[in-house]
């Protein structure tokens, strides 16, 4: 996006750069990332769509194919077992499964090879529900869920999650082209405006216990004078 000139000197500059967001294995579901003080100035405030709680399934079984049954039983008990709890949703994750047999002649979850997958269940986050409620039934739902014999699911952080924030983007694309005519405004400003990295997705925060941020990384330049 560039208004203006073209520009030969930088002399004002902004940067606004944060961490990508991650993905819970959909498209359209995005998990937010942890809260930072480093937000850009041009941003939207909402309530998210879904508590998410990150699961870690691992398997103890010595032998490599055993294991690789324990989780892959363990993803489908979980599924099902959701299922029949109309608010609440499995997105897949990262599955990591080792062929290695371990040598260790002692029992840990650790010692063999390390396979393991990763999930998160979803729980809608309604007006009259909140973080608390929803961690609770999540965390109900899960551990009343019978596993694999040696399987066992390890709990994450809570943390908040968006349906499709891209479709804030023309929202965010304007309120970006307005604070960037008015920073050259109250600069007294005649030089061109280029702003870099509007193709850059919608990125998601957490901000507290039920609101989310949304933004999108960008950087912006003012000449302050037209060359």
């Amino acid at each position: 996006m560039t208004t203006g000139t073209p520009m030969r000197a930088i002399l004002v500059a902004a940067a606004l750069v944060l961490p990508p967001v991650a993905m819970a294995g959909s498209s359209s579901v995005i998990i937010a990332v942890g809260y930072s003080p480093s937000v850009p100035p041009v941003k939207l405030q909402l309530r998210a769509d879904y508590v998410a709680v990150p699961l870690t399934l691992q398997g103890d079984a010595k032998d490599p194919l055993k294991r690789i049954d324990q989780i892959e039983q363990s993803l489908r008990a979980i599924s099902e077992g959701v299922k029949p709890h109309a608010d609440l949703a499995v997105r897949f994750g990262v599955v990591s499964l080792s062929p290695r047999e371990s040598s260790k002649s002692f029992s840990s979850y650790e010692s063999y090879g390390g396979a393991s997958a990763q999930l998160y269940v979803l729980g809608a986050l309604r007006p009259d529900t909140t973080v608390f409620a929803l961690t609770k039934r999540i965390h109900r739902a899960v551990t009343g869920v019978p596993l694999a014999d040696g399987a066992k699911v390890v709990f994450g952080t809570t943390t908040l999650g968006m349906d499709d924030p891209e479709r804030f983007r023309p929202q965010l694309l304007g309120l970006i082209a307005k604070a960037a005519a008015e920073a050259r405004k109250s600069l007294g400003a005649t030089g061109a405006i280029d702003i870099d990295g509007l193709e850059s997705p919608v990125a998601v925060m957490q901000l507290n216990d039920s609101d989310v941020v949304l933004f999108i990384n960008y950087r912006a330049r003012i000449q302050l004078k037209a060359s």
